[in-house]
């Protein structure tokens, strides 16, 4: 394949401070993208603007999704100015963070104009930006036998492109990570592939999205030449739709499509969530799992604020409404597996923790430690381990095992995680009384009562779940696994949890003679269920059932038989 020469590109240095005071002020009437790194940190964040007193040389720039950065970490740092335009790349050097605040997911900057300004020329750099209607699909594949991971297109040039995922979908994507397939869908079917490579990952604001920048490398002269005509019908495209070409402007067939229900003029309908609003405060502390891992993966400065107020959340949702918060995190289906697992041991190694007087004061920092004590696995995907869900052979296993020791690595030296549940949650959920766990074959008295407790916790959870081996266990067969292996298991702890959570826990299927199949959402003291949601009638399974019943209506269901399977009816809590 035939593969285009980087260029060297000219560049100009500028040491006159009044000159690039000069440049900082047209910054705010031309059009450049804005970012800033922090130190030596090569991670660049969106930023804008402010205002630049003269008087007191001091610049004011506001930094956006700046979730992983503590103001304090800002503050004295010398800071790199970034501004990208159309030709030309500024990068403006030796400035010094005076004053820094956070506001929301902002952290205000003050700091000290420039030292010198590097000005670099730029080549097949123009940028489009796609508008709302544009609809280009995104497909990158990162490993063979792997489904794609799909996204849409937010800006291309010929360079390269800003995607946007996921945030559900966007831990294995890490920066300087390659790609070995990228994918572009356009409504005609045009279809553009390319290797890439990953520039950069960060949050989208306060979506549930990550924005993913890529570069397109080994393209050849047949591919660029695509990419052009790409670039340039996108950017007709955009100018017919706001109407800045003028009369004489037409739509690119680019982004037509004979696709029944398809509109040209159609924009990104936004869903209107169902879910209640304690399901909505649980899926905003899944985003902050996932732009938590996304610091972890690209070694940035780790947002402990993601985690702290997450299990503050938690905490505070348990204390109010403890079923219906059972209840909602089994509403989370969409997220990944590891992340239902860390949510759901964590509220309920919290909930069990509220429940001890000796140890409630541990539950906090308990929680925060399990919802990090899976994000290893993530951090281990790679060619030889491309997804830790579905069947994995001995030897993936063996490798997955590694996880424990990754993100102890990972966390070294954080200081808002406690040495002592970094021991006995993250370090020993794993570990059996007998030896046989993992990392450390720790056992007996070498293991903790919140680390036992730990372990039951997470046991019964990854048993209750679907596997690529196997099927999920209903809540009785966990309980009767565990309780029969009293060299591996506290009983006391496995008593305790059947206490809290009963033989059909809320977020269970149950089925009742009648033939009606229902999900748990309370229990009543003794543990039994006292309201149910009948989703199917197994004796007219055309029928789709919504409805909420008490006990007092359990009569026209039956008597209750027993706990379903649900992926059996591919049926889930919602």
């Amino acid at each position: 394949m035939e593969t285009i020469e980087t260029e060297e590109l000219p560049q100009i240095a500028i040491r006159d401070i009044d000159h690039i005071a000069g440049v900082v002020d047209t910054l705010s009437y031309h059009t450049h993208a804005l970012s800033i790194s922090v130190g030596e940190s090569s991670v660049f964040w969106p930023v804008t603007l402010r205002g630049l007193d003269h008087e007191r040389r001091v610049l004011s720039l506001s930094l956006l999704d700046a979730q992983s950065l503590e103001a304090r970490e800002v503050l004295d740092q010398s800071l790199t100015l970034k501004a990208e335009g159309d030709s030309e790349t500024l990068h403006f050097e030796a400035m010094v963070a005076l004053e820094v605040a956070r506001k929301s997911d902002r952290i205000e900057v003050q700091c000290s104009l420039p030292k010198a300004l590097h000005t670099t020329s730029k080549r097949n750099s123009r940028r489009v930006f796609l508008l709302k209607g544009m609809q280009v699909k995104a497909g990158i594949t990162l490993y063979e036998n792997q489904p794609p991971i799909t996204g849409r297109l937010r800006n291309i040039s010929i360079g390269g492109a800003l995607l946007e995922v996921p945030l559900a979908d966007s831990a294995p994507l890490k920066e300087e990570e390659f790609i070995a397939g990228l994918a572009l869908s356009f409504p005609d079917g045009e279809q553009f592939t390319a290797m890439a490579q990953i520039l950069h990952v960060n949050p989208a604001g306060r979506s549930h999205f990550a924005a993913i920048g890529v570069s397109f490398v080994h393209t050849d002269r047949a591919q660029e030449q695509r990419l052009t005509y790409l670039v340039n019908e996108t950017e007709r495209e955009a100018a017919y739709r706001t109407g800045e070409g003028g009369r004489m402007s037409f739509a690119s067939p680019l982004y037509a499509s004979n696709d029944p229900g398809y509109k040209r003029s159609a924009r990104r309908h936004r869903k209107t969530p169902q879910e209640g609003p304690m399901v909505a405060a649980l899926l905003e502390v899944t985003r902050q799992l996932h732009i938590f891992l996304l610091a972890l993966q690209n070694q940035r400065p780790l947002p402990a604020h993601c985690l702290l107020d997450s299990a503050d959340t938690l905490l505070s949702l348990l204390k109010k409404q403890r079923q219906n918060l059972f209840y909602a995190l089994h509403c989370l289906h969409r997220e990944p597996a590891w992340v239902q697992h860390s949510l759901n041991v964590a509220v309920r190694l919290g909930d069990l923790l509220e429940a001890e007087p000796e140890h409630a004061s541990y539950a906090r920092n308990a929680v925060v430690a399990a919802l990090v004590h899976d994000m290893g696995k993530m951090m281990l995907v790679d060619d030889a381990l491309p997804s830790i869900e579905g069947q994995l052979d001995t030897r993936q296993r063996d490798h997955l095992r590694r996880h424990v020791p990754v993100l102890l690595e990972a966390l070294a030296g954080a200081e808002w995680l406690t040495p002592v549940m970094q021991h006995d949650v993250i370090q020993s959920i794993n570990e059996r009384l007998d030896g046989s766990g993992y990392p450390q074959a720790l056992k007996g008295e070498a293991l903790s009562p919140i680390a036992r407790m730990a372990a039951v916790v997470d046991t019964v959870d990854a048993m209750t779940r679907k596997r690529g081996d196997r099927r999920s266990k209903t809540a009785i067969e966990a309980y009767r696994h565990l309780y029969h292996r009293p060299e591996q298991f506290d009983k006391h702890w496995i008593t305790r949890y059947i206490q809290r959570h009963g033989f059909y826990p809320i977020g269970s299927l149950v089925k009742f003679s009648g033939g009606f199949l229902a999900w748990v959402m309370e229990l009543d003291d003794s543990g039994q269920p006292q309201r149910v949601r009948v989703v199917r009638n197994l004796h007219r399974e055309e029928r789709t059932m919504n409805d909420i019943l008490s006990r007092v209506d359990f009569a026209q269901l039956g008597t209750l038989e027993g706990l379903m399977p649900p992926e059996r009816f591919r049926l889930t809590p919602y």
